[in-house]
């Protein structure tokens, strides 16, 4: 094969840019799960109530003060379900984050996959309760999996193996 028939090398840039978007929620949501476990501890409880008084808004406030309400009405066996259900997303999140900072076709169509199947549900959350940040993640999804497909679709085109790592450039 010649280096006329190879497809122009794909820019890594965007990819990590995205993996980098991914590393960070699946930090947040690892933080999030770790912060569950120790729910019923009372000094993480103080700190949360703390917190929930100290947001600078009031619709912050409130959404903080609800969220402990409604964790405080579970038992610690729900709760561990939960911060279980948030090491196993952010497990996914890394995976995909992962696929993508190496430029692994694989890593494009998981994120492509895991993204659009939240969309629905964004969607709904969204009439359910609006705020402008669940606005921007929306967006910010359909905008990742916008260019994850497009991309996909280009190098479909051009020839390149299904499973074939992102040729680097410098």
């Amino acid at each position: 094969m010649t280096n006329e028939s190879l497809p122009p090398p794909r820019s890594l840039g965007l990819l990590r840019a995205i993996a980098v978007f991914k590393f960070g929620k699946a930090a947040f949501v690892i933080a999030t799960g770790l912060a569950l476990l120790r729910f019923y501890d009372p000094a993480v409880n103080g700190m949360l109530l703390r917190l929930a008084h100290d947001l600078p808004y009031a619709f912050e406030q409130h959404l903080m003060r609800d969220a402990i309400a409604f964790l405080s009405g579970m038992s610690p066996r729900q709760i561990q379900i939960i911060a279980a259900a948030s090491f196993s997303t952010s497990a996914l999140f890394l995976v995909e984050g992962v696929g993508l900072w190496m430029g692994l076709h694989w890593g494009e169509i998981l994120t492509v996959v895991a993204t659009s199947s939240l969309i629905p549900l964004e969607i709904y959350e969204i009439f359910h309760r609006f705020t402008a940040a669940k606005v921007l993640v929306l967006v910010a999804n359909v905008v990742v999996v916008s260019y994850l497909i497009w991309r996909l679709r280009r190098e479909s085109g051009a020839g390149r193996p299904p499973l074939a790592p992102a040729a680097p450039t410098h």
